[in-house]
């Protein structure tokens, strides 16, 4: 089996945790690099967890550092959901790992000449460092094969009425990216709402015995207390539908839509407007717009990322 080079771009992040994991627990994927965005928590924060995580799994790919801070606005974070150090504060048992030398732009640049079009960036945090790789190389939209994004939104948002966080957190990336020509696809913050895990749903997945399991079920009680405290018992790892998509495509249905990043009203900064209808018949079908989410492969994907790590 081929498999699919891929470039993780993040910002760990508890559901970039659970990404990751499921991420390097299939055969599909080359894990060319991870490379983090400063997002869920400042950027010196997500640089450790990306390295911390890629030891924590064995995962044997390059970790670059990208940016510090957003193009253009003031940074974000999301520490009342992942906590202090972005992993609920949980402390990883990991080895020194090296981080690169390059910048996540120049790393992605790298992979993305090396690979000749067949390159895929799986972009799960804000898109600050997909941006400037984009402005820095006019070529790379010709060298990517494939964005696919979770961030923004085709209905309500999580950090604004319309606005999704790694949309909001650099709404001027996100415009770039959407406006490069390279093929996107969307993972909404509605379409994960879709993948909802429940308690039930969780106790499944704890039951599976491995060496990560102790701290998984850590992980998924902090993120289920926070939800807990806004009325809501479930969880979303939004990140994690991300590569179950990239893994099996039949996890999502999607539809080719026009997409646009609102950069200018403060009320709706960061909203990714979908024109449902094609009013704007002179605008490109830009992006894949991830709309229904087959909750049982979803949940499917991640029993056997627990099973894969239980012969570990």
């Amino acid at each position: 089996m081929e498999q699919i080079p891929v470039i993780i771009d993040t910002d760990p992040g508890i559901d970039d945790f659970f990404a990751l994991m499921l991420a390097n627990s299939s055969d599909k994927l080359d894990i060319k690099a991870i490379t983090s965005v400063a997002g869920n928590q400042k950027a010196e924060i997500v640089t450790k967890n990306a390295l911390d995580i890629a030891s924590y799994f064995h995962m044997d790919c390059e970790v670059a550092k990208g940016a510090e801070r957003p193009l253009n606005t003031p940074p974000q974070t999301a520490g009342h959901i992942h906590g202090e150090n972005g992993l609920g504060n949980l402390v990883l048992k990991t080895e020194m790992k090296t981080l690169s030398p390059d910048y996540a732009w120049d790393v992605i640049y790298k992979h993305a000449v090396k690979e000749n079009g067949r390159l895929e960036i799986i972009a799960i945090g804000p898109l600050t460092n997909i941006a400037i790789a984009l402005l820095k190389y006019p070529d790379l939209h010709k060298l990517i094969h494939r964005i696919v994004i979770m961030g923004g939104s085709s209905d309500i948002g999580n950090t604004s009425p319309y606005g999704e966080f790694n949309a909001v957190a650099d709404p001027l990336a996100a415009k770039i990216v959407f406006r490069s020509g390279t093929p996107l696809v969307m993972v909404g913050w509605n379409a994960t709402m879709k993948s909802k895990l429940t308690p039930d749903n969780l106790e499944e997945l704890k039951a599976i015995d491995t060496p990560y399991t102790k701290d998984c079920s850590f992980l998924w009680d902090f993120v289920l207390k926070a939800y807990r405290s806004s009325d809501k018992d479930y969880i979303v790892l939004s990140d994690a539908l991300a590569v179950a998509y990239v893994l099996d495509p039949s996890v999502m249905e999607c539809k080719d839509y026009y997409v646009a990043v609102e950069t200018a009203s403060s009320l709706n900064m960061g909203r990714t407007v979908v024109d449902f209808d094609h009013v704007c018949k002179d605008k490109p079908l830009n992006c894949s717009v991830g709309l229904e989410v087959n909750h049982a492969a979803y949940l499917n994907l991640l029993k056997e990322m627990m099973k894969h790590y239980s012969t570990q």
